[in-house]
């Protein structure tokens, strides 16, 4: 049997190749967004949510307990994050009654009246995607949304106004950006994003003026106060 010469250049070109696809795949592919305002300040509470065909969801879904606490009559956080199917549970810090709702399409509750330890362990399941907004019947200023996302490649911007996405798929994809004071309901953006690499985004968005009712000063002198 005659053997035949190995191509030097082909072998060369092969371990090349393969030495490659061993450095990408030991590198995911990030998303990071940096938002800012009209100002060029910081964006805080602004959510990134990289949409996918329904086909690619379930690569991306799983879902989390998550808390909106009471806390000196003030919702903590102001934004959360939750994917489809997620649960989220609504403890009182505070030593007054709250009486917490919403009226939101994609989630409607009503929790009556309740204070410090009661229905620690109620919580409302979000199955729908989209801003549910949240309020307390008893102090209208205590305002607060839970951004229900189609999967997990959603994030939310921190004090420096940078939102990160990891391990995302590969190709074009559009970017859903939201925040509470955003001047359009939400906007869209493609965005690219290549194997093995960290993808970097600027975006601006115009902020309108925060429409919550001004805190009541002071005490009235009633529990529920």
């Amino acid at each position: 049997m005659t053997m035949r010469p190995v191509n030097s250049y082909l072998l060369n070109s092969l371990s090349l190749l393969c030495g490659l696809l061993l450095s990408l795949s030991g590198y995911a592919q990030n998303l990071e967004v940096v938002i800012t305002d009209a100002e060029g300040m910081a964006v805080e509470n602004a959510v990134i949510e990289l949409l996918l065909d329904e086909s690619e969801r379930s690569d991306y879904m799983g879902t989390a307990s998550s808390s909106v606490d009471q806390l000196d009559k003030e919702f903590v956080p102001t934004v959360t994050v939750v994917t489809v199917g997620s649960d989220v549970s609504f403890p009182n810090s505070d030593d007054i009654l709250h009486h917490v709702y919403s009226f939101s399409s994609p989630k409607t509750f009503n929790i009556p009246l309740y204070g410090k330890g009661d229905n620690d362990d109620y919580h409302e399941i979000f199955p729908t995607a989209g801003v549910v907004e949240i309020g307390c019947n008893i102090h209208d200023w205590m305002l607060a949304y839970i951004y229900v996302a189609e999967s997990q490649l959603a994030a939310l911007s921190n004090d420096a106004g940078i939102a990160v996405l990891e391990t995302t798929p590969v190709g074009e994809y559009q970017l859903r950006v939201w925040h509470p004071q955003s001047s359009a309901d939400d906007m869209a953006l493609t965005v690219n994003l290549v194997a093995g690499q960290t993808t970097t985004l600027e975006i601006n968005l115009e902020l309108q003026r925060d429409r919550r009712v001004r805190r009541a000063p002071g005490s009235s002198g009633r529990r529920y106060r």
